[in-house]
């Protein structure tokens, strides 16, 4: 099982239809290629975890590092590991608009994580979000 991680800054503006429609084809596509993980949104940029068979998982990534939405893509080191550190595919975006929701998204990114075992894929979600909002509360 391969897991890979991205960031990468938003070349558009997203509205909710946009995120809603961009959620539910990754959300079908994952789950047709067995691939679990996690998608966060802050409003600029993205994170995401792609975990499952090799192939398939390096096949979304190519099909994502040709996705005009997407730009100055930084991966994290590939992790090849024996199970999930996901059970499913989640999304979770911040509504740039609002600041009293930073707080949230960061406690929704928490729970989507309890469960991951491998800390630095903890870190780099956690520190998305609590990054996201530290942001927000200087803006």
């Amino acid at each position: 099982m391969r897991i890979i991680i991205y960031i990468s800054r938003a070349k558009q503006n997203f509205t909710s239809g946009d995120l809603a429609d961009l959620r539910n084809l990754a959300d079908a596509r994952n789950r047709s290629e067995d691939i679990t993980g996690l998608l966060l949104f802050d409003g600029t940029r993205f994170i995401q975890a792609l975990e499952g068979d090799a192939a398939a998982v390096q096949a979304v990534m190519n099909r994502i590092a040709k996705d005009q939405r997407h730009d100055n893509i930084s991966y994290f080191k590939p992790i090849t590991t024996d199970y999930r550190q996901f059970k499913s595919w989640a999304t979770e975006y911040q509504d740039k608009t609002d600041l009293c929701e930073g707080r949230e998204f960061l406690d929704r990114v928490i729970k989507h994580v309890a469960d991951v075992e491998c800390d630095s894929i903890k870190a780099a979600f956690i520190g998305f979000a609590a990054l996201s909002l530290s942001r927000r509360l200087t803006v």
